[in-house]
């Protein structure tokens, strides 16, 4: 019996599907993994693989890898459950609540204070820096040890207010006014420590439960920095 041969008008279209199946064939075989190629691990990440731990700035969204949105058990997965602790805080020398305090001791440490007054701690209130060679800074430079008259200069020379010294909330950053740095930096808070131990008639101006502005002339006259830097989506309260 003689074979049938493809009709002459098929045969383009034959040819074309044939290619097709050829080609496609072709690029899985390129996508494929040799089966001695070295297989990377799936395996879960370590923190420091995760997150800069380096990580030196600050932002209105947090500090160094530390953001607004993680709750204990993140924090601890980036940055590693070692350098995580508890500890207290006082208000007024009365017990208030738990906080965290990430890197303890070292540098690089940040303290968590939790909107939740016991545990489950799921909601960020405020992140604070007090080490006094603490790397961690704002993009335009302010971090632990800048002085008032440079924050001043970056605000545009509006005076920023603050309460007195001496008590115990002296120093406590207020608000920058109607400076540049309102709308720069509105997570912003903070203390001043006025560097001197002098009594004189300027000092005892800016002393006490008052608010004060970096105008007076106590500024003029002595330095005042930053010791405490803190952060919250709020602002300064």
């Amino acid at each position: 019996m003689s074979k049938k041969s493809l009709p002459s008008h098929l045969i383009p279209i034959f040819r074309l599907l044939l290619m097709t199946v050829c080609f496609t064939g072709f690029l899985c075989s390129c996508n494929q993994n040799p089966k001695n190629s070295d297989k990377k691990s799936t395996g879960p990440k370590s923190p420091i693989e995760v997150n800069d731990q380096n990580d030196s700035h600050i932002t209105c969204w947090g500090i160094g890898p530390l953001e607004f949105g993680d709750d204990l058990e993140t924090i601890a997965e980036k940055v590693g459950k070692e350098n995580v602790s508890t500890d207290s805080l006082f208000l007024e020398g009365d017990f208030d609540r738990l906080i965290t305090k990430v890197w303890k001791g070292t540098p690089k440490e940040i303290t968590i204070i939790w909107k939740e007054v016991k545990p489950p701690f799921k909601t960020v209130s405020t992140f604070e820096i007090a080490q006094e060679d603490s790397p961690y800074k704002f993009d335009n430079g302010i971090g632990i040890g800048t002085g008032i008259k440079e924050i001043v200069a970056l605000n545009g020379g509006e005076p920023i207010k603050l309460y007195g010294f001496g008590w115990d909330y002296g120093g406590t950053f207020i608000d920058f006014g109607k400076g540049k740095l309102k709308g720069d930096l509105p997570c912003f808070g903070g203390v001043f420590q006025l560097q001197t131990e002098a009594a004189d008639a300027e000092v005892q101006q800016v002393m006490g439960d008052q608010e004060i502005y970096s105008n007076a002339p106590a500024f003029s006259k002595y330095k005042a920095v930053l010791t405490v830097i803190r952060i919250s989506e709020k602002g300064a309260e």
